[in-house]
């Protein structure tokens, strides 16, 4: 009789995760099918199209301002994951190896500037950028950028730091290793899956970024994808198929890079969050 209970409770468990997780799949699959559909058949009930078609791609990508707005979020994305990790591995390192006083007060205060929401810290990073007179300008949406994934980037790598045991390292010195040839022939190689997982991430917070963007950029030359994809709300041109399919194109390398490094994301996530 037990097992029979718990063999319905596994049951309806199940039957509720599926049912969560249709609901949430189900905007992003309409997303994703709608955009292959006639302008036409959009908005008519149903999820299966009657006919596909790629004009609303080609009529995106076509668009010059949403091609240089693809080319604009790419290297903004890529230089925030790459200043991010470069900044982030000896600043973790340092918390995380290092013994000094505040350390721990530190590593807290680093951790807390996350509870705060972007918006919270949007003036002041306006006026500063604006101060620096680097509004409009790329650098100054990878230094906001990186405002938002630096902290969180320290405390992951932090986190992963803290599960290598010393003793490696220890053992390199003994061996005639100086702490920095340590950290780079030792300690780094088995850092692949976190960094992997904390470039993955600030890159897709880049990526997809829009509130600092629309504060800081009003030039068509320096705009990123949701920028651009927000241009696409014309009211005198709309069409629902384009949108659609800028939707799909900025979800695409955030989807392509889960699938890629799926397995450094879940064991970096999972030692930075819960050895930290």
């Amino acid at each position: 009789m037990t097992m029979d209970r718990d063999r319905l409770a596994q049951v309806a468990l199940d039957a509720l995760t599926l049912l969560v997780a249709v609901l949430l799949l189900f905007p992003i699959l309409w997303v994703a099918v709608s955009s292959f559909k006639p302008e036409g058949d959009i908005l008519a009930a149903g999820l299966i199209p009657r006919a596909l078609t790629l004009e609303h791609y080609r009529a995106v990508l076509g668009e010059a301002a949403f091609v240089r707005a693809l080319g604009n979020s790419l290297i903004v994305g890529l230089a925030s994951a790459l200043i991010a990790i470069a900044v982030a591995l000896p600043a973790a390192y340092a918390l995380a190896r290092f013994q000094f006083r505040g350390r721990e007060q530190l590593g807290l205060l680093v951790l807390s500037t996350q509870m705060l929401p972007s918006v919270a810290i949007l003036v002041p990073l306006v006026v500063i950028m604006r101060t620096l007179e680097l509004s409009n300008t790329l650098t100054g949406l990878v230094i906001t950028h990186l405002t938002l994934g630096l902290p969180i980037a320290v405390w992951m790598l932090r986190g992963y730091f803290d599960s290598i045991p010393r003793d490696l390292e220890e053992a390199a010195w003994i061996d005639g290793a100086s702490q920095t040839q340590a950290l780079l022939r030792i300690v780094l190689p088995l850092m692949a899956p976190a960094v992997v997982a904390v470039a993955t991430f600030a890159f897709v917070l880049s990526w997809g970024e829009y509130v600092l963007a629309l504060s800081l950029v009003s030039s068509t030359q320096s705009k990123t994808l949701p920028l651009a994809l927000q241009a696409l709300f014309d009211p005198y041109s709309f069409s629902w198929g384009q949108v659609m399919a800028g939707g799909v194109i900025i979800a695409v390398p955030a989807v392509a890079l889960f699938l890629i490094f799926r397995r450094y994301l879940i064991g970096g996530l999972v030692s930075g969050g819960v050895k930290g």
